[in-house]
């Protein structure tokens, strides 16, 4: 009986040691940064937080799973999942892994469309959307898309299962250059199918 527990103790552990990621049974939440690039809001910073439910995520391939939460403090006002553009093609809100490694949010939020929320103006910018692509930002001023870039990172809290912050890749500016104009009544379909495009 002493063998048996010993043996069922060992395949435990070495379950738990080989394959982490099957064996987080629980929520996982991350800060984020957005940095402004271009645009009438260049050099501001906004700050969110987001968790998503790891427990089922396989390690081994690209994955996107419902974000549990978001909350976005975009100039003063705070956004969440419920803000969502919920856009069935890209699946959003969504976090989004590849390899078991968390790669950021996909997020929408438009004056326009099914799911339209009203954007107060932000440092007296009339801004009509904004939307967060894992580690791009992009916000939309009088038809013109401006970007700038997300950081990811663990909050400091013991109850995160993850050792330490996902590492991310700062895209070119280059990538918003050459996107087209979008017009007053821009769907967020339209918007993703243009951002994943670049």
């Amino acid at each position: 009986m002493k063998n048996r527990l010993f043996l069922m103790a060992v395949t435990a552990a070495t379950f738990t040691l080989f394959n982490p990621q099957r064996s987080l049974a629980q929520t996982v939440s991350y800060d984020f940064t957005v940095d402004i690039l271009s645009g009438p809001l260049s050099g501001e910073r906004y700050t969110g937080i987001t968790s998503v439910d790891v427990t089922n995520l396989p390690a081994d391939n690209n994955e996107s799973v419902k974000s549990t939460a978001i909350t976005f403090d975009f100039g003063g006002v705070q956004f969440t999942e419920a803000n969502d553009a919920q856009d069935t093609e890209a699946e959003s809100p969504s976090a989004n892994f590849q390899g078991g490694e968390f790669l950021g949010n996909t997020y929408f939020v438009s004056s326009f469309g099914e799911n339209a929320t009203e954007i107060p103006r932000v440092k007296n910018v009339v801004v009509e959307g904004f939307a967060i692509d894992n580690n791009r930002f992009g916000y939309l001023v009088d038809a013109n898309l401006y970007g700038g870039v997300v950081t990811y990172g663990l909050p400091p809290a013991a109850d995160n299962p993850q050792p330490s912050p996902p590492a991310q890749s700062v895209p070119e500016p280059s990538l918003w250059v050459g996107l087209a104009t979008l017009g007053g009544t821009v769907s967020c379909r339209r918007w993703l199918m243009m951002t994943r495009g670049a």
